[in-house]
C-alpha cells in the first residue's frame, strides 16, 4: 500500500487522478465528520469538503512533507472557516465579548478536573454530538480534530496556528463543559 505522502506527491508531479482518488477514499470519513461538526450543516460540510479537495488539487505541489492528515485537516479547517465567514458565523478568538469586554480566548473557563480523566456518561451519541456542536469554536475544533481526525495535540496546535498550551486548554475546557452538559460531573 502506498503511503499518503507518496500519493499526494504522485498527484502533484503527474496529475495522477488515481492517487488523488485513493487519498480522498482514505480521508473522507474523518474529514466529513470534522467538517459537519464545525459547520453544523450537512450541506455546508459537503461544500467545504469539495472546496478542501479543490484546494488540495490546486496546491498539491506546495506540500513539503509532514503528516498528510495534518495537512489535509489544515486545508479543511481553512475551508470551513471561509464558509463560516461567508455565512457571517465566524467570530475570531480575539474579538471582544460585548458584555464583559474580554476576548473569546480570555473567557475560556478554568476547570479543575484533569483533562486526561476518562469521560464517562450515559449520554447517547446524539447527545454528545449536540453538546460538541454547542462548544465555543476553538474548543469544538480541537475536540473534532482530536476525535475525528485522530490528530495529536501538537498537530492540532500547528494546524490551528496556536500554541500547544492553547490547544490543550481548549480540550480541557471542552471536557469540563461536556461533562457538565452530559451529566458526567
Amino acid at each position: 500500500m502506498t503511503d499518503d505522502a507518496e500519493l499526494l506527491r504522485a498527484y502533484a508531479r503527474r496529475g495522477d487522478v488515481a492517487s488523488l482518488s485513493a487519498l480522498v477514499r482514505r480521508h473522507a470519513v474523518w474529514m466529513q465528520a470534522m467538517l459537519r461538526g464545525m459547520l453544523r450543516s450537512p450541506a455546508d460540510a459537503d461544500d467545504a469538503f469539495q472546496e478542501t479537495w479543490a484546494r488540495v488539487m490546486k496546491a498539491a505541489g506546495s506540500y513539503r512533507g509532514g503528516k498528510v492528515k495534518s495537512y489535509l485537516a489544515t486545508v479543511a479547517r481553512s475551508a470551513a472557516i471561509d464558509a463560516m465567514r461567508r455565512a457571517g458565523r465566524f467570530v475570531p478568538l480575539d474579538a471582544a465579548d460585548g458584555e464583559r469586554g474580554e476576548s473569546a480566548a480570555e473567557s475560556v473557563p478554568d476547570g479543575s478536573p484533569d483533562p486526561g480523566e476518562r469521560f464517562e456518561s450515559s449520554a447517547t451519541a446524539e447527545d454528545v454530538r449536540a453538546a460538541v456542536c454547542e462548544l465555543p469554536e476553538g474548543q469544538r475544533q480541537v475536540v473534532l480534530m482530536r476525535i475525528e481526525a485522530e490528530m495529536t495535540f501538537r498537530e492540532i496546535a500547528d494546524s490551528m496556528g496556536v500554541p500547544l498550551g492553547t490547544a490543550l486548554t481548549w480540550m480541557h475546557s471542552a471536557t469540563i463543559a461536556l461533562r457538565k452538559r452530559l451529566g458526567g460531573a
